[in-house]
């Protein structure tokens, strides 16, 4: 059995509202630590959307959206951002 490529599917996380004291750079380490924990995918970068001034973006890659997804949500739970969305490419 040769080494499979997986498929990465690109992805953005949407941070609408963080709470006060949560710093995007630590949203996006705890995200890219659950991701390769889970080995379901990776942080890929991060930014400010150009759509909306307030919005904060991490760029992720994902092997296993689902997967990914629930791992993103528990991270996002332990600073207590409620107002996320993930789109994938």
């Amino acid at each position: 059995m040769g080494n499979k490529r997986r498929r990465l599917t690109e992805g953005i996380l949407y941070l609408f509202s963080t709470p006060k004291g949560v710093d995007k750079a630590d949203v996006s380490l705890k995200v890219g630590l659950a991701l390769s924990r889970l080995k379901c995918g990776r942080v890929l970068g991060s930014g400010t959307s150009p759509f909306d001034g307030g919005t904060q973006t991490v760029e992720l890659g994902a092997f296993d959206c689902s997967e990914a997804e629930e791992a993103i949500a528990k991270a996002c739970r332990i600073f207590r951002i409620r107002d996320f969305e993930i789109v994938w490419d």
